[in-house]
This record gives C-alpha cells, structure tokens and sequence, in this order.
C-alpha cells in the first residue's frame, strides 16, 4: 500500500500493532520525499497486517524526480513478490456529487504526461486492466461511515494546484477528481503483474469550485479528520484480500 499526502495514519497505526520499520533511506537507491506528509518510512505489517507492506509516502514528479525514479518503490514491491497493490492520494474534487471527505475508487484516469516508463522494454499496460474491477469489487464490499464512489481520476504535474479554467476543462473530460501522482507506479505496477485498486481521499474541492484558496495545509487537515474512519476501511479492504 502506498499512502499518499496525509493519509499515513495507517502506517503509525500498522506500526503501533507491532510492525517492522524501514526508512527509505535504509533501501539502496529508494529516494526519499521531500514534502510534508510524507514520511519516508516502509512498514513491514505484523499479526493481522502480516504480509502487508505500507510505504509512507512518495516522491513525485514535481519535486524533480524522473518518472524511473518515481517508480522505483514499486519495482521493490515487485521484487519483493507483491501481488496486489493499493495506491492512495489526496485529491481536488471536481464531480459535483462528491464532498470533503468522501472516497473515490479510481475507474480509470487521465493525464497530459507520458507517465509510463517501460521497465526494460517496451512493454505496454491494457487500458481496460490498470484498475482491477476484482479489487474494486473487494473495496466497495466494506462498509464505511464515509461515501465511496468510482470515478475517472486525472493527474496533473505540479506543484501548482490547477487554475479554474484547468478544472473546467478536466470536467468537461469527464475528470471527477484530480491531483499529481498515482499513475506512474499504477502504470508500472500493472506491467509488472500486480492488480492495482487506486483511492483517492477527497481532502478540497478544485480550484474554481470553492470561494475558500487552495494550500496545502488544507489538504493535511482534512485528511487528519478522516483518517481512523480511512485506516478502518483500508484495513478491512486488506483483510479481505487476504481471505
């Protein structure tokens, strides 16, 4: 599991149930993030979480990581035998049924950027299979106090949040949330073999959509109000992958 930006109350959580701690910069070339909310820390789940591994924390592309280098966690996880593959992130709103707070399982995506490098070779992902319709199926099977939806998510660079006119245009695409990471370790993750469920934590609404400013503090406070609900949910959807 990686934990996007504010959502790595599951690894304090797997660590407090007796898992292993790993900082990134204990793994040979795993690069370490830079920006706050993002630990850097690999946690080796113990009792129920055993066989679990949660990464707290990513690096992106915005902070001037090549994409090889913003995949490189998955290609760890890959070599370490991983057979599904839970990325998260906070993400911007833009479907107008969607709410601070809410839940999104990714369905399918969209991005300006070539997103993809080839792990050796040109090896390509089949867009019907990146986001795995079993693991959705597991996700939305668990209940929860907060609201799930499915929806198309789209990835933009960064670090700049997108500008209203940016957001209409995604909308007009049929984008239901948005934010600056995810799909390049999806991308590689799914060429490797790994089934991939993608969530996104609808921490603001999009630019344009809200009178209030965007910053990144916002993103962290709502996704700290959320998050033992959020942990609830993603420990249940890991036991049932693990039945």
């Amino acid at each position: 599991m990686i934990l996007g930006s504010g959502l790595g109350a599951a690894g304090r959580m797997a660590e407090d149930r007796g898992g292993v701690v790993v900082p990134y910069d204990r793994v040979p070339h795993l690069p370490c993030p830079a920006v706050c909310g993002h630990a850097g820390r690999l946690i080796l789940g113990n009792g129920e979480l055993d066989g679990t591994l949660l990464l707290q924390g990513r690096v992106h592309l915005y902070e001037g990581h090549s994409l090889e280098r913003t995949t490189f966690a998955v290609r760890v996880l890959q070599q370490l035998g991983v057979r599904n593959l839970l990325v998260t992130n906070a993400a911007g709103g833009i479907n107008d049924v969607f709410c601070v707070g809410d839940l999104m399982l990714l369905n399918g995506h969209w991005t300006f950027l070539n997103a993809y490098p080839p792990p050796g070779g040109n090896c390509r992902v089949p867009s019907t299979k990146l986001w795995s319709n079993r693991l959705r199926h597991v996700a939305q099977s668990v209940d929860s106090s907060l609201s799930v939806h499915e929806g198309v998510y789209a990835m933009m660079q960064g670090p700049n949040y997108e500008t209203p006119a940016e957001v209409q245009m995604l909308k007009t695409l049929g984008v239901d949330a948005v934010g600056m990471s995810t799909v390049p370790e999806s991308l590689a993750a799914s060429a490797a073999g790994m089934d991939v469920l993608g969530v996104s934590c609808i921490t603001n609404l999009a630019s344009g959509l809200t009178d209030q400013p965007l910053h990144h503090s916002e993103v962290s406070r709502v996704a700290a109000e959320v998050e033992t609900e959020f942990v609830r949910w993603l420990f249940a959807v890991l036991s049932r992958l693990q039945l």
